[in-house]
């Protein structure tokens, strides 16, 4: 067992200069200051035959600009392969926008060009420091999560904490704990101007001050619907529900974590020597909306349209971005208290705009869209990792068709192509006006085709 290596590094890329939040689009202001420190943190395995590095972030998401440039370069300079490199991100929605679009948001361009550097330089890290280790792995509970799409009626979460520990063989010390859990980490809310990794980034602080010398990182899992039981009002759509936050919900959400995993890391016991293997397939699936002809299309857009004219004044597209949209439409609903049923008319114009307006500019139907697909195997347990927000319902697939109680998903993975419901979602009686079927990035059905192409990897990985 003592053959099996396992290095692991961090890097502060906390931005000492005022940059534009990711997260919630009320906010037209850069950070303030600095309510903690964020990292990216990187894991890699070696059980003597094949590799696999992770690189785990405090930050929104890994747009595929980042993930491909990061796998690039890695893949350049230590010669692994792309399924052997997976970066992640916890969605805290207190951290920098990670990518430059080129439209000259304060202070990200630095930020995204600093981001870079250092997701390649930890992962370099990692793989020099490693060592002889044992790897153990296990699953926790905690049951601080709230499905805000049921209102908890039936409370749908994923409270399995799955957790992978690597302890130096010479002195049995860990010197890396990864671990996941299913939630937004939202206890902040829009008004906060403080960069911080939110919950995930107060159990990570939490497990090393426990324990010293360790490095503790963290991913999402199926947080696509789910939100703190500390914040049972944060709404998808209405800006009221997001507005506020107390850091003392931080504290509390993130040491129940941090709990949860010490508990594992207390009990958790070494029964095989380490294995992992990995497989990674670039699939091109159809973007939301793909299946509406021209027709429809222009008349859905055509209707948002009119309802934000309606709530907005008749002179939105002449002196109205579509970058700043959501956050004036975020002040009407303020200002006036909008009813709920208002509300939601008015938001889900605002989606629907956002993800039409481009429509007649480009190619009819849209062009399929890249989306990583990813399976890795870490001892028992079997990690899907997905390019975006996952619901709880695409993780219990996952399991099913692995056919394994440890069976997870690594949301926020290689890439964002924002929410990815299932085909059941989208055939709900209201599925046209909530947020994650609106805002999806892939249409009804390419989840489940997503699905199929992953189940086929884990049946070659634990064929080979």
């Amino acid at each position: 067992m003592a053959t099996s290596r396992a290095g692991t590094a961090r890097i502060d890329i906390t931005p000492d200069w005022p940059v534009m939040m990711a997260g919630f689009g009320q906010r037209t202001q850069p950070s303030q200051c600095v309510l903690d420190r964020i990292f990216v943190k990187a894991l890699f395995l070696d059980d003597g035959e094949n590799r696999l590095l992770l690189i785990t972030a405090d930050l929104i998401s890994t747009p595929r600009p980042l993930g491909e440039a990061v796998a690039l370069a890695l893949g350049e300079r230590l010669g692994l392969a792309p399924e052997q490199i997976c970066v992640c991100a916890s969605h805290t929605h207190s951290g920098p926008v990670p990518h430059d679009a080129g439209d000259g948001a304060r202070g990200v361009a630095a930020f995204a060009a600093s981001l870079q550097a250092a997701m390649i330089l930890v992962g370099v890290q990692a793989v020099d420091t490693a060592r002889p280790c044992l790897v153990r792995t296990g699953v926790g509970e905690l049951d601080d999560f709230l499905n805000r799409r049921t209102r908890g009626a039936p409370n749908l979460v994923d409270r399995r904490i799955p957790v992978v520990i690597a302890d130096d063989a010479e002195t049995g010390t860990p010197i890396a704990l990864l671990f996941g859990a299913g939630c937004h980490p939202v206890t902040l809310g829009w008004d906060n101007l403080h960069i911080s990794g939110d919950f995930p980034g107060v159990a990570q602080r939490a497990i090393e001050a426990a324990t010293p010398g360790v490095n503790a990182l963290f991913f999402n899992t199926t947080e696509g619907n789910v939100v703190p039981i500390t914040s049972p009002n944060r709404d998808a759509l209405d800006p009221r529900g997001y507005v506020g936050g107390d850091y003392a919900d931080t504290r509390k959400m993130g040491e129940d974590l941090a709990r949860a995993v010490t508990d594992v890391l207390a009990s958790a016991t070494v029964t095989a020597p380490l294995r992992v293997s990995s497989d990674r397939q670039s699939l091109f699936l159809k973007p939301n909306f793909a299946d509406y002809s021209p027709e429809a299309a222009a008349a859905l857009l055509a209707d948002a349209r009119a309802t934000l004219a309606t709530y907005l004044g008749p002179d939105l597209e002449r002196g109205l971005p579509p970058g700043p949209l959501w956050s004036v439409a975020s002040e009407v609903v303020v200002a006036r208290d909008l009813s709920e049923e208002d509300m939601r008319e008015l938001m889900i114009a605002c989606c629907r705009y956002l993800g039409l307006y481009q429509r007649p500019a480009v190619a009819t139907p849209p062009r399929p869209v890249k989306a990583p697909v990813q399976v890795m195997r870490i001892n028992d347990f079997e990690l899907l990792a997905l390019p975006g927000e996952v619901m709880v319902e695409v993780g219990q697939a996952w399991s099913e068709l692995a056919a394994s109680p440890t069976a997870f998903i690594v949301g926020l993975a290689n890439a964002h192509l924002r929410y990815l419901p299932l085909a059941s979602h989208f055939a709900e009686p209201e599925a046209s006006v909530r947020y994650e079927t609106v805002t999806a990035g892939l249409q009804s059905g390419e989840v489940e085709v997503a699905l199929e192409h992953a189940a086929a990897m884990l049946a070659g990985l634990r064929a080979a």
